[in-house]
């Protein structure tokens, strides 16, 4: 499921709920997403190596608790005698409905809780990619992440 790089990185918007899950398993550098939803097709089709994840946490017009760059997406292999990937207990997925089949890797991760960045997006998909109804211009703020943060691995 890999793709090449490429030049121009892409922003995706990814809501996690309340964030616990996604705290636990920020350990391992992974995500999960549902592949056979039509928003979970389109970012395993259209995201490449490079890109930029936004975490959003839910209800909360659209604060960004984390930000890193996509590196890969694996698809889980939980089986009846061994798991190949990590369980969702593994993984401090505590909460939800725990059916994700794919997991998305990522490196860089910087939290970016405290910052104060709302995206003010309405809706409710899960998975988006970064457009101008977005209230934070994502590709002129992460060079700034990256230059003033202090730490990465912080969540």
């Amino acid at each position: 499921m890999n793709k090449n790089y490429h030049k121009m990185s892409q922003d995706w918007l990814i809501y996690i709920d309340d964030g616990i899950n996604f705290k636990n398993s920020s350990l391992f550098n992974t995500w999960g997403i549902k592949s056979w939803t039509p928003l979970g097709k389109s970012i395993i089709n259209r995201a490449n190596v490079g890109d930029r994840l936004w975490f959003v946490k839910s209800k909360t017009n659209g604060l960004l608790v984390a930000v890193s760059t996509f590196v890969e997406f694996k698809k889980r292999e939980l089986g009846p005698l061994i798991d190949v990937t990590h369980t969702n207990q593994e993984l401090g997925w505590v909460t939800g409905t725990g059916d994700w089949d794919v997991e998305v890797h990522y490196k860089d991760l910087y939290n970016i809780t405290d910052c104060g960045l709302y995206t003010e997006l309405e809706g409710s998909a899960p998975i988006r990619r970064y457009n101008e109804k977005c209230k934070i211009n994502l590709p002129l703020e992460y060079p700034y992440i990256v230059r003033y943060s202090n730490t990465k691995r912080c969540m």
